[in-house]
């Protein structure tokens, strides 16, 4: 199983999510590509719509395999729903919104779109919640007792 995880984080030095990488590399092989450049960082301060605009440019390439959209509009799962998600598909992505979240185009484009929390959340903060939940949802899958 292939997890990509798209984001786009200005700075990008999590050491945390480092081990639940190597933790889930039984399971899945999983890959961070962060798609922040110099074109979102100005449609950033231009406002939501060129922001919007500016991420589906980024991920539209990345729209690969069972896409999921981190949203806050999205469906809230309990770890056994989100393990249910993840079963049994060779490829799943995911994306995280930039500043002004995912827009409707780019929401269109997914297979699911998940809330992690009703509460907004900061890059680093989001993709730790993701990252162990994708932790989580692999050892559910393979029985072991990590989710207990």
């Amino acid at each position: 199983m292939q997890i990509f995880i798209h984001c786009l984080q200005k700075l990008s030095d999590d050491i945390a999510l480092k081990d639940y990488i190597k933790m889930s590399s039984k399971w899945a092989d999983i890959k961070e590509i962060n798609k922040f450049n110099s074109q979102i960082a100005k449609a950033q301060k231009e406002g939501e719509f060129a922001s919007h605009k500016a991420y589906e440019e980024a991920y539209k390439p990345c729209i690969n395999g069972y896409c999921i959209g981190l949203d806050e509009r999205g469906v809230m799962l309990d770890s056994f729903e989100f393990a249910k998600l993840l079963k049994d598909k060779p490829q799943i992505s995911f994306f995280i919104g930039g500043a002004y979240g995912l827009g409707d185009n780019l929401r269109a484009k997914m297979d699911k779109l998940v809330s992690l929390s009703r509460l907004t959340l900061a890059h680093k903060i989001a993709k730790l919640v993701l990252y162990e939940q994708i932790f989580r949802a692999l050892c559910i899958n393979a029985n072991h007792p990590y989710h207990k």
